[in-house]
């Protein structure tokens, strides 16, 4: 029985194996997925039923795709300003992230269509960041649905970034998802008006609320004070970015890059988002840097030019957003105080952008390892003004907000490791969508490859600045589309376009 038995085995073909072993997977996945939903807790139910839904939309991705785009990025944040006992409608389009991941695994298993190129680094330290915060929850002090919260805010968006990068999806659908973008950015501008002229003087008065961080055009904002203003203003400079790009290789007119950069630009002096004065010079250095390379007295002369402008464009911006009885001399003392100094970005006790990393490392030592390298678990740092679910060591250093910034959570929630695996993973694609610039094809690729290099340096600063990206969905799915647009693009390039560019490059 034994030799008949083996003699079957060994004439079973291999893609008889893959199917039987999909079936054992789909039996086991049926049974957590009723002790899941057993168990009555939402969360846990809602991602179990995320990767069900992945399995049976599998044959829909490009649109599971543009339902994330379209309804984060336009619907989510309006609709949740105006009606915020809709705030959990969001949690769809979370499932269907959390979708995209479980899809990206079973395709990359059983997809016919295959890349020629293997997974560029940047995605496999993609992934080993999505493990590491699951298993960070084994060893964290904190109750166990800390670590859920934290991993649904963490990883909500990365199967996007996957699906990307493992699915050959056709140039023309790409280019689709470039001109949503375009068109994104050009209808900022009629709900950064309203909310800055209209919203904005509703909120004068009220205690602890800044109201131009209502100025946040279709991305989150509430009524109540707050919002992702400064992922409109990424938005709109990565548009931005492109325009300028696209105008380089011939396929937009002077005439139409201007009137589409006015549309474009036109809500940034609406909000007050300070790091506009990053962002923009290191976009136009980024789209310009081969040129600069080229011309570097030129460019100086260019860049002491700009530097004029910035400035007074910069003065007449805070000029304008002042706040009432305060000159513009004490708006810059007390921008360069709260970013760099010693005031609390919330006043106080709290910390600010710079004192938030030394007083990590002040707390820090190499008796407890485990803590400085691995830090204390996934949402362990997660907290804020009035968070009723804070994490255990946001409620250990009450009212010090130790994690203001993206950078700062993820020393604490995953140590030194996380957060060189976090920047680590930006610095990859970076390197990344540079070399794809210099190997572009003229015209939309070599655009879009440039706007693809600027935006990984300016989430790279994002990091350092909020912590949207670990937690703002909005950000979360700029940052996966982009950084899987580079994935996409270094996998799917043909070999005559790879030797045509490395001639160019010789």
């Amino acid at each position: 029985m034994l030799f008949r038995l083996e003699n079957r085995l060994g004439e079973l073909r291999a893609d008889t194996l893959t199917a039987a072993a999909i079936v054992a997977a789909f039996g086991a996945a049926g049974l957590i997925a009723g002790y899941v939903i057993a168990s009555g807790k939402p969360i846990p139910i809602a991602l179990t039923l995320g990767t069900v839904a992945g399995i049976a939309l599998l044959g829909a991705l490009p649109l599971v795709i543009w339902i994330i785009l379209a309804g984060v990025l336009l619907i989510s944040g309006p609709v949740v300003m105006f009606v915020p006992e809709l705030e959990k409608a969001g949690w769809v389009f979370a499932l269907l992230g959390f979708f995209l991941t479980g899809a990206a695994m079973l395709y990359s298993a059983v997809g016919r269509q295959r890349f020629d190129r293997p997974l560029p680094a940047f995605v496999v330290m993609m992934i080993l960041l999505f493990v590491y915060g699951l298993v960070s929850m084994a060893y964290s002090d904190g109750p166990i649905m800390e670590g859920v919260r934290a991993g649904k805010r963490y990883f909500q968006f990365f199967g996007l970034l996957f699906i990307l990068a493992v699915v050959p999806f056709p140039l023309g659908l790409v280019r689709r998802w470039w001109w949503f973008l375009v068109a994104l950015a050009m209808v900022q501008l009629p709900f950064a008006a309203y909310q800055r002229f209209v919203l904005a003087p509703m909120l004068e008065g009220r205690p602890y609320v800044f109201p131009l961080d209502v100025v946040v055009g279709t991305m989150e904002g509430s009524l109540t004070g707050g919002g992702s203003s400064s992922v409109m203003a990424l938005l709109l400079v990565f548009v931005l970015s492109y325009l300028i790009a696209a105008y380089r290789e011939g396929i937009l007119p002077m005439r139409r890059l201007l009137l589409l950069a006015t549309l474009v630009a036109a809500p940034m002096p609406l909000g007050e988002v300070n790091l506009l004065v990053v962002l923009l010079p290191l976009a136009l250095v980024t789209v310009h840097f081969d040129l600069i390379r080229r011309r570097p007295f030129r460019f100086a002369l260019i860049a002491v030019l700009a530097l004029v402008l910035i400035a007074i464009t910069g003065w007449a911006y805070l000029a304008i957003n002042a706040q009432p009885g305060q000159s513009v001399a004490g708006t810059i003392e007390a921008i360069i105080a709260y970013n760099f100094g010693s005031t609390g970005y919330y006043g106080g006790n709290s910390l600010n952008r710079t004192t938030v990393y030394s007083y990590w490392l002040q707390h820090q030592s190499l008796s407890d390892p485990v803590s400085l390298f691995f830090g204390h678990g996934l949402g362990s740092a997660f907290g804020g003004v009035g968070e009723p679910n804070p994490g255990h060591m946001d409620q250990a250093h009450a009212h010090k907000f130790i994690g203001l910034t993206a950078a700062s959570s993820v020393l604490w929630d995953l140590g030194l490791v996380g957060l060189v695996l976090l920047v680590g993973l930006n610095l990859s694609a970076a390197h990344y969508a540079a070399r794809l610039t210099a190997l572009a094809r003229p015209g939309f690729d070599r655009a879009s490859c440039r706007a693809l290099n600027t935006m990984t340096l300016m989430l790279l600063a994002m990091l350092f600045y909020s912590n949207a990206p670990i937690g703002v969905p909005s950000l979360e799915v700029l940052m996966a589309l982009s950084i899987g647009l580079i994935a996409w693009r270094w996998r799917s390039a043909p070999r005559e376009s790879r030797a045509y560019g490395e001639h160019r490059a010789a």
